[in-house]
């Protein structure tokens, strides 16, 4: 935008330089150089702060002028540079900065340049700015706004482990209550009305009433308070007659970025929508009232790849008239609304990319159906050994997150890590061990299981006593495995304590290295302080079934980082002395049950952790298991033992995925 400037007549111009060389005897080297105010002046723009700015008495004024006129980009932090700042030619009484001013949009740069007009004060002996908008905005009028839009780019998808789509968008339905179109009658309160169909709207959409009310009450005159989204896909019975029937009631159809179902991989896929105020407090940022985003699981941790770059469109509004010195027809314009709009910047969305998970879509299904069978909290693991893949972790009732980050005590599954770390102190499978039917480690006493058979007591072979799960034997370890020597163990089974999986709420396992006493002693026998998820026993599993140690992913595409393997890791010998015991507990030991799996012989780990939980005895229940190519983790939050509760639940779910994936070709 070109400045008009008033001329100023030639003899005041000549009298005022007369009387400054009269005074001084010499122009140019007495005055400073302009640089001072122009830094001051790209100080303020890049702050937003002008108090420091020496300014004319024009311009006093425009400071105020500007907060409203870019209140628009309030969000967004603007950097100025001073390119130049010279005395005008032989004009020494004004001089022009020259700023590039670079606005950073949510990762985008709009950069332009201005030329700001100093003038010399004699009196204050210093430069001013005789600031205008444009000086600040390029092509910004007094009177004019900034506002800044974008565009959504398209999401990207998560994709199941053959490249189909897994979470994507998909129709939904949203039941909830216009308040707009709610009206008080005789005299029933708009507070009542409002009350009443609120009430109508939660029973309806199967909603706490109460919470529904309250927000109900709470949100604006014209607000639409959603109570509940319904997957609109010709499966679900959207309830349209009796929301009609409801004054206020109404249900809007729009798409939302889904799984196949509500519980669906829940854990690993996460969910995405508009964030809550306590997730937008816990955020550092990251988050937006009323934008949607990823929240948990990989939606959150892959957000930046999957949801790309918006578009972003810059627009000046000034007013239609500013008259010959910018000010002209401001009030009026700005009454009426009018103005001239102008799109001085503009990007055009970046699609986000898909992100390809390691699930396999049926082997998930099969996991999903166990823990929607249970009556307990549950979580089911499948990896495939060969490669690290995680095809199925799944989670149950809702909002428990067992399967890939549940943290409990392991039980007797953990004794194939204490087998390791024996096996590691020179034991042979086959060495006779004592297995007591009690046993005390400084005035604990450490029994076995209630039903373990009297036959496999006293003098036994350790295959006996590992088939058979003897607590007493693993207990009596406690001075021949050190606590290092269990983590180290650990370690080479793949229980890390800080894994790189592709999914940030990933838990392995926690084992430390310093017990002592009989917290070292429980520990052995998968009690004490030792914890693992779900997850980090069906790596056990793997690590034992691949000869090596396995590192469990959740992404190939993007890859995941590798980390450095254990100095310790599991060797094929190791593991084969593990297989051939695991063998043992399915052919005569706790999990029997398992020979009925079809396809290639199961092995196998029961296991049993008691807890207390308000002042009443529990226990946590589990099972391991390794079918061809695949390694299983089955957990129970409450049950009476690993074989008794999970080896009917895992035979089930081995014989579905066998014909799924046949064990013999995997």
């Amino acid at each position: 935008m070109e400045r008009i400037r008033a001329v100023r007549p030639v003899a005041a111009v000549t009298v005022a330089t007369a009387l400054l060389l009269t005074a001084t005897g010499c122009f140019g080297p007495t005055r400073p150089s302009p640089q001072e105010a122009a830094t001051a002046l790209a100080t303020a723009i890049s702050t937003g702060d002008f108090s420091a700015v020496p300014l004319t008495a024009s311009a006093e004024q425009v400071p105020g002028q500007l907060e409203d006129a870019l209140a628009g980009l309030e969000d967004h932090e603007a950097t100025a540079t001073v390119d130049s700042a010279e005395p005008d030619g032989e004009d020494q009484g004004r001089a022009t900065a020259h700023l590039t001013t670079a606005w950073d949009l949510d990762g985008t740069d709009w950069s332009y340049s201005t030329d700001a007009q100093l003038v010399w004060d004699d009196e204050a002996q210093q430069w001013l700015v005789d600031l205008r908008p444009d000086d600040v905005v390029a092509g910004l009028a007094t009177g004019g706004t900034v506002s800044v839009s974008s565009t959504p780019a398209e999401r990207g998808a998560i994709l199941d482990g053959a490249g189909e789509d897994l979470m994507m968008e998909r129709d939904v339905a949203i039941l909830g209550l216009d308040k707009s179109r709610l009206e008080a009658e005789g005299e029933e309160s708009m507070a009542e009305v409002v009350a009443t169909s609120a009430a109508a709207v939660a029973e309806v959409a199967d909603v706490d009433a109460e919470s529904f009310v309250a927000r109900a009450e709470a949100a604006g005159d014209q607000a639409f308070v959603q109570a509940i989204t319904l997957r609109n896909n010709g499966a679900t019975q959207i309830p349209a007659v009796q929301m009609q029937d409801i004054p206020g009631g109404r249900i809007i159809e729009d798409t939302a970025v889904l799984a196949p179902t509500r519980a669906y991989a829940r854990d690993v896929l996460g969910t995405f929508g508009e964030p809550n105020a306590d997730q937008i407090e816990s955020s550092d940022g990251e988050l937006t009232a009323g934008v949607p985003a990823g929240l948990s699981g990989l939606q959150a941790d892959e957000q930046e790849r999957l949801a790309g770059t918006p578009g972003i469109a810059v627009t000046i509004t000034n007013p239609d008239d500013t008259g010959e010195d910018g000010e002209g027809s401001v009030e009026e314009d700005a009454e009426s609304g009018e103005g001239n709009e102008s799109v001085v910047f503009s990007t055009e969305p970046v699609s986000g990319q898909d992100v390809a998970s390691t699930l396999d879509r049926d082997v998930q299904e099969e996991a999903e159906a166990v823990v929607a069978a249970s009556e307990v909290p549950a979580g089911l693991v499948a990896i495939r050994p060969s490669d690290g893949h995680v095809l199925a972790a799944a989670s149950g009732p809702e909002g428990w997150p067992v399967a890939v980050s549940g943290s409990y005590a392991p039980g007797s599954t953990f004794k194939v890590v204490t087998t390791l770390a024996l096996l590691r102190s020179g034991l042979d499978p086959q060495d006779t061990v004592q297995c007591p039917a009690t046993l005390t480690v400084d005035g604990m006493a450490v029994g076995n299981y209630d039903g373990y058979p009297d036959t496999s007591v006293g003098e036994i072979p350790f295959a006996e006593a590992f088939a058979e799960s003897c607590n007493t034997v693993f207990v009596g370890a406690h001075d021949t495995v050190s606590a290092a020597d269990e983590a180290e163990a650990a370690q080479a089974l793949g229980l890390t304590p800080e894994p790189q999986t592709g999914l940030s709420s990933a838990f392995l396992g926690s084992i430390p290295d310093d017990s002592t006493g009989t917290e070292h002693a429980a520990n052995l026998f998968g009690q004490g302080v030792v914890e693992a998820s779900p997850l980090g026993m069906a790596t056990v599993a793997a690590s034992v079934a691949a000869g090596h140690t396995v590192r469990p992913v959740f992404l190939t595409d993007p890859a995941v980082d590798a980390p450095v393997p254990p100095d310790t890791g599991i060797t094929t010998e190791e593991a084969e002395q593990l297989q051939s015991l695991m063998a043992g507990v399915v052919e005569t030991g706790t999990a029997e049950m398992l020979q009925e799996v079809p396809g290639a012989p199961v092995l196998a780990k029961t296991g049993t952790a008691e807890f207390v939980a308000d002042g009443e005895d529990l226990a946590h229940t589990w099972l391991v298991a390794i079918h061809g190519d695949l390694a299983v983790a089955l957990f129970f939050n409450e049950g009476l033992g690993g074989g008794h509760d999970n080896g009917p639940v895992v035979r089930d779910f081995l014989t579905a995925v066998e014909e799924i994936i046949p064990s013999e070709s995997r």
